[in-house]
């Protein structure tokens, strides 16, 4: 096994199995009946011809031990193993996902009988128990047929393994309602076989909430929005991609995964000159033997998107479990920047958002994000104290952001956020802004000055940070949102 190693998963019945990429050739529907073989293999349900080649069908559930079988089977996964072919009745495909090593639990059988499977792992997406099926162990079982493979192999795919053969392709087959998308399986993270998106803050036009994911609440992109191709519809029964990104996961909504097929490189079809929204992310058009069109994705280009890659790292822990240290602070000289200011080198994550003008704190200073609360008890006064609300079974007092720092105007309810900043006493704080903008790293911070005076005066007299790019970056104001809270501390 490689340290890293993607697999296709599949589910007969209520059994969850998987094989490494290399030996799950294709999928293909099942056909209204089998061709009868003169064998009496367990589990032979007969054999399809699949491009003049005549290919064994096993039912894996009665392989299993079930007297009934698999009769709602709808697919049949093409097994290629020692170039020996096979096909498995099953349910549906559940995608892809990636396992390392270690993750792998050697399973043996007692007793004599078949062992089908060679390991156990659990599904990092959902938890479920998948069998890692002996493909070899399957075609030794008496009376099986053995087919030899005549066509060319499909692509080998692996953590850090270029493509066996450039001249051919794996994709995985996605559907966002009316349209079909697919994408190398070797760009692809992991699936979601069933994705329940919750509500969010991060919810806008493209991110349509969050999905909890490995302890994580995952920022969900509708990519036909992505695209400008319209939206995915919500029926109730939607999957998930998962991309990593460099600084997180992103999930990307669809509506179904179908199969994992390999193709050859030139049945991708450019894009038309004329009329097509392009984005740079999609590259061509593939058109299936079943008569199916689809659009292909650039795994690479959505990968090293900034924009996907800054709603990655959103990604915060949920409740109950640990979230990541912040950044160990490292003594940096100050230099000087082309303006003549007085600077640190610093490359660290902050939150940007409205105050009425764009500001920046460090993201780890911040807890959590959340809308604003519905179940506020108002204590208007006048002041930056909008009221108290319950959160965690804490009293969070509310604060107006741009109030504390000395700016007109009031945050809109219907679109303020909360950005949630723990106290030396293990309490919330809670401060209200007008809009969050984004995620993005610093080039370079000013030190913290003694003289700022009133947090009213952050902007007139408080430190700077550039955010963005040393050569297209912008500076804006440093607000220490950690100071803010010992501030008002004092005060009361």
């Amino acid at each position: 096994m490689t340290t890293d190693a993607l697999f296709g998963v599949f589910r007969a019945g209520d059994i969850r199995v998987a094989l490494p990429l290399d030996e799950l050739r294709e999928v293909i529907v099942r056909p209204p009946r089998f061709s009868p073989l003169p064998a009496t293999a367990a589990g032979l349900l007969g054999a399809v011809n699949l491009r003049h080649v005549v290919i064994p069908v096993l039912d894996l559930c009665r392989l299993a031990g079930h007297a009934q079988g698999n009769p709602d089977g709808k697919v049949i996964v093409i097994v290629v193993v020692d170039d020996r072919l096979f096909g498995l009745l099953a349910d549906e495909i559940e995608g892809v996902t990636r396992v390392s090593s270690g993750a792998l639990l050697e399973t043996t059988v007692a007793g004599g009988g078949p062992a089908l499977l060679s390991h156990t792992f659990e599904r990092p997406e959902d938890g479920e128990v998948v069998s890692l099926l002996d493909a070899g162990a399957i075609t030794r079982l008496p009376g099986v047929p053995i087919v030899r493979d005549t066509g060319p192999r499909g692509v080998a795919i692996g953590a850090g393994r270029e493509h066996a053969d450039a001249s051919q392709r794996t994709v995985l087959l996605l559907g966002c309602g009316p349209i079909g998308l697919c994408i190398e399986v070797s760009h692809v993270h992991s699936v979601v076989p069933r994705l329940t998106v919750h509500a969010s803050p991060l919810g806008g036009a493209t991110c349509r909430g969050v999905v909890h994911l490995q302890d994580n609440a995952v920022p969900v992109v509708d990519p036909l929005r992505l695209f400008g191709l319209g939206s995915v519809p919500d029926d109730q029964n939607l999957r998930g991609l998962v991309l990593a990104m460099p600084r997180g996961l992103v999930v990307l909504m669809v509506s179904d995964i179908a199969d994992i097929i390999t193709v050859p490189a030139g049945d991708v079809l450019p894009l038309p000159a004329v009329g097509m929204h392009k984005g740079g992310f999609l590259t061509g058009v593939l058109r299936t033997e079943q008569g199916g069109q689809h659009l292909v994705l650039d795994g690479a280009a959505l990968r090293a998107d900034a924009e996907l890659d800054a709603l990655g790292s959103l990604g915060v822990p949920l409740k109950g479990h640990s979230k990541q240290a912040p950044p160990a602070t490292v003594s940096r000289p100050e230099t000087e920047s082309p303006d003549g200011r007085r600077v640190v080198p610093s490359v660290r994550k902050f939150l940007t958002y409205s105050v009425g003008r764009e500001a920046a704190t460090p993201l780890h200073q911040i807890t959590e994000i959340l809308p604003y609360p519905a179940d506020i008890i108002p204590l208007d006064s006048g002041g930056a104290l909008l009221g108290v609300f319950t959160h965690r079974r804490l009293s969070v007092p509310l604060l107006s952001l741009p109030t504390l720092l000395g700016l007109a105007g009031r945050p809109d309810p219907a679109t303020a956020r909360v950005l949630l900043v723990d106290t030396p006493g293990g309490e919330l704080v809670g401060f209200v802004v007008p809009g969050l903008h984004a995620i993005e790293e610093s080039v370079w911070e000013e030190p913290a000055r003694d003289d700022s005076g009133a947090p009213g005066a952050v902007f007139q007299h408080g430190p700077l940070v550039k955010i963005g790019t040393d050569a297209a970056g912008r500076l804006l104001p440093h607000v220490d949102l950690k100071e803010l809270v010992a501030a008002e501390l004092v005060s009361h």
